[in-house]
């Protein structure tokens, strides 16, 4: 059957990073969400466009969150990746059907070619960019991208070759390429 899809809310304590005030700046919560950013070469610009912010309380703590917004600029999505160096979790990502959200929608220029990535942090760095929260399409990505006409360029992680060649014999069916 159809599963039902909970709305997704930023955790209470989201704190955006480009709106830290300067005496929060100096705490080592800050620090470390920052230079967990900084050793991935992720700019301010970048964090500003992506609303990247963090937790270092709560259920997300010392976590950098990144949400997504659909094409009405409401969150969709989120997900919350330590910045510790040994989390017992990597991730830790809202209950929510991720399967029926398209990720950033709102950054999304159709009439632009659309690349399709793995991960989010992959999508940080490369503009007009939808990750596929994975290495398998979902039907709601593949329809809208059929229903769109756009151009797509498919870049998946090295080790996903085989998933990449799946990928485009499916989509490489008649009117997308």
């Amino acid at each position: 059957g159809k599963k039902e899809y909970k709305p997704v809310v930023l955790p209470k304590e989201f704190i955006l990073l480009s709106n830290v005030s300067d005496g929060f700046k100096l705490t080592h919560h800050y620090k470390r969400a920052r230079n967990y950013l900084k050793v991935r070469n992720i700019t301010d610009d970048m964090i500003k466009k992506h609303n990247i912010g963090f937790c270092y309380e709560g259920e997300y703590s010392d976590r950098i969150i990144i949400p997504s917004f659909d094409s009405n600029r409401r969150v969709n999505y989120f997900i919350g990746r330590s910045y510790l160096t040994k989390p017992l979790m990597k991730y830790k990502n809202p209950e929510a059907e991720k399967e029926i959200i398209i990720w950033n929608e709102q950054l999304i220029n159709w009439d632009l070619p659309v690349f399709l990535v793995e991960g989010v942090f992959d999508s940080i760095f490369l503009p007009n960019s939808i990750p596929m929260l994975g290495k398998k399409i979902s039907d709601l990505l593949y329809m809208l991208l059929y229903k769109k006409e756009c151009n797509i360029v498919i870049v998946l992680d090295g080790d996903a070759w085989s998933d990449a060649e799946k990928l485009y014999h499916k989509l490489n069916c008649g009117k997308l390429f």
